[in-house]
């Protein structure tokens, strides 16, 4: 665990916000790069990008205070402080806000809306693996107690055995490297799932159903006790009744790819008959 990986000068130079800043540089480019690919202006994607990262993080920073709402009763100021609470961000917010201002945003500028999707959305995928890094540096977003040999410790004084009840030692699964991983298995997946022929929107579609089933997964390994404001209860598999949060937006993201898939298909079909 390494909060902070080293400074300059007085200034700490945090792993997650380091992890971030390469995600989001390594993404732009990659998505610039595919961009050039579907017909669109590197100026364009560009702009895109800085657009994507600013709803990411004002995504992720809302999402957390919805389902955290009583750590800030009293003091909503700091709603716009995301260096404070125990966390702080949730990744999940983050990618749903993204969607929405990268599709408003293409719309808006007549741009190829699924060409441009398909041609981004890895970029996504790619900050999942690179910034859930930063997590695990970071020492949050762990998983629950386990036996497993996957399982790992933090330092006694690490965010895991901080006012959790967690015992200071406990093996615990590293959920941020699992996350990690699964990122890394979605960008792997779509860039060669673009490789073949396929309808326009078909890796927007796939990232979304992936992305859907990785974090539902996940979430059964997560560490849930931290959390003060469950909507929805909590994981079943892990021995507790309902479904967290997380679980029910991925199953609507799981579901919505599916439905998404096969309107895409047919109206690419019925596009495909009209010129033919």
């Amino acid at each position: 665990m390494h909060p902070i990986l080293f400074r300059i000068g007085s200034i700490p130079v945090n792993s997650y916000g380091l992890m971030l800043a390469v995600s989001f540089v390594l993404g732009l480019w990659l998505a610039a790069r595919r961009g050039e690919a579907a017909g669109v202006q590197k100026n364009d994607v560009y702009d895109l990008g800085i657009r994507l990262m600013i709803a990411a993080i004002v995504g992720s920073r809302l999402f957390y205070v919805v389902t955290h709402v009583s750590e800030f009763q009293g003091h909503w100021l700091d709603v716009i402080a995301i260096w404070k609470g125990l966390y702080g961000l949730s990744m999940l917010g983050g990618v749903i806000l993204a969607v929405a201002v990268g599709f408003y945003t293409v719309w808006r500028k007549k741009l190829p809306v699924w060409e441009l999707s398909d041609a981004i959305i890895p970029s996504f995928a790619l900050g999942i693996f690179i910034t859930r890094i930063g997590c695990f540096f970071n020492g949050c977003c762990f998983g629950s107690e386990t036996s497993c040999s996957l399982g790992v410790t933090f330092p006694d004084f690490a965010m895991p055995y901080s006012g959790t009840g967690i015992i200071p030692g406990t093996h615990i699964h590293p959920t941020q490297l699992y996350s990690s991983l699964a990122g890394l298995f979605m960008i792997i997946v779509l860039l060669c799932a673009d490789r073949r022929k396929h309808f326009p929107g078909f890796i927007f579609a796939l990232f979304t159903g992936l992305y859907g089933v990785t974090r539902f997964g996940i979430e059964e390994f997560r560490y849930f006790d931290h959390e003060p404001n469950i909507l929805f209860g909590f994981s079943s598999i892990a021995g507790r009744s309902g479904i967290t949060d997380n679980q029910f937006i991925s199953l609507i993201m799981f579901v919505s790819s599916i439905l998404l898939g096969i309107w895409l298909y047919l109206r690419y079909r019925r596009i495909s008959s009209a010129f033919s």
